[in-house]
């Protein structure tokens, strides 16, 4: 049996019982595709029973070495592995599992890179230079992620309904994992997205944020926007991504004092341990401040 006989099955159960994410299947699919490619590309028969634990090892040191992949990308395409022949273990398609012995390289501890009060000052001006006909609409893009630390997708979910300007939350029901929480808004972002709304009115779509011809936004011309803004402004040197804007409202959140519970809470993080990379950001602050000292040594 080719070992992609029961991936359309595993793609099915990941929608009905794992209820995971459109940009999830999109991800395992490609990914896996890129496995059945390196089978084919290097002799191997791609069938359930001849891809052995070695033949996996052989692949990630291809990923790495020859691809030179990040570990965050390695750790998906582990992941992805994990998952389908955990399923084909759980329905008896398969009795012993080239799975079970690999291990997804560990995530390294590295400070995350955030924009400095100058760059979040400098990047909220490209709107009004390079985006006369989305001004508004950009400005308040890029608020909400400086001042929310919402990931790309949860700010491309959201809806009118969403925002509760008298009580000034904002509701992301839509977070990883499937997890709804509730962040506070303040100024400029609450008058930017009333500005905003009144542009829209009377509302034809209820999606915050709306492309040119009345779509829902989607995440490449997100995408493009932001590089063009970094080109722009001269950030792209820094090799800043759109997830940088969420490390960047976590970073400063820490960075004021915000407890990291607080921040954990605020991000939607399900485990601590995702959060406590800001503790770091502090920690080196304040290691800057006591450099300071008269007697420190340059």
């Amino acid at each position: 049996m080719n070992l992609d006989y029961y991936f359309d099955e595993f793609i099915d159960y990941l929608k009905a019982e794992k209820d995971v994410s459109h940009y999830t299947v999109d991800n395992y699919t490609s990914d896996f595709k890129q496995f059945l490619n390196f089978l084919r590309v290097n002799g191997i028969q791609p069938k359930l029973n001849t891809v052995t634990t070695p033949i996996i090892r052989r692949y990630l040191a291809h990923l790495k070495t020859d691809k030179n992949y990040a570990v965050e990308t390695i750790r998906r395409r582990v992941h992805c592995l994990s998952s389908y022949y955990k399923f084909l273990m759980e329905q008896e398609y398969i009795m012993k599992n080239p799975m079970f012995a690999i291990h997804a390289p560990k995530s390294p501890e590295t400070i995350p890179k955030y924009l400095s009060i100058e760059e979040i000052q400098l990047l909220l001006t490209m709107p009004q230079k390079y985006s006369p006909d989305s001004v508004l609409r950009n400005l308040c893009i890029f608020e909400c992620f400086l001042m929310t630390g919402m990931r790309r997708q949860e700010l491309l979910d959201l809806n009118w309904d969403d925002i509760d300007f008298g009580e000034k939350i904002i509701t992301v029901r839509n977070g990883k994992g499937k997890k709804q929480r509730v962040i506070p808004m303040t100024e400029p972002l609450i008058s930017d997205l009333w500005k905003y709304l009144q542009t829209r009115l009377p509302l034809t779509n209820h999606a915050l944020f709306i492309s040119a011809k009345g779509n829902r936004l989607s995440a490449t011309p997100l995408e493009q926007t932001f590089r063009l803004y970094m080109r722009k402004s001269g950030l792209d040197k820094k090799g800043y991504t759109i997830h940088t804007l969420r490390h960047t409202y976590a970073s400063h959140l820490a960075l004021n004092g915000a407890s990291i519970l607080s921040i954990q809470k605020l991000l939607g993080h399900s485990d601590l341990n995702s959060t406590q990379i800001y503790a770091h950001v502090n920690t080196e602050h304040l290691r800057s401040e006591v450099e300071k000292l008269p007697l420190a040594k340059k």
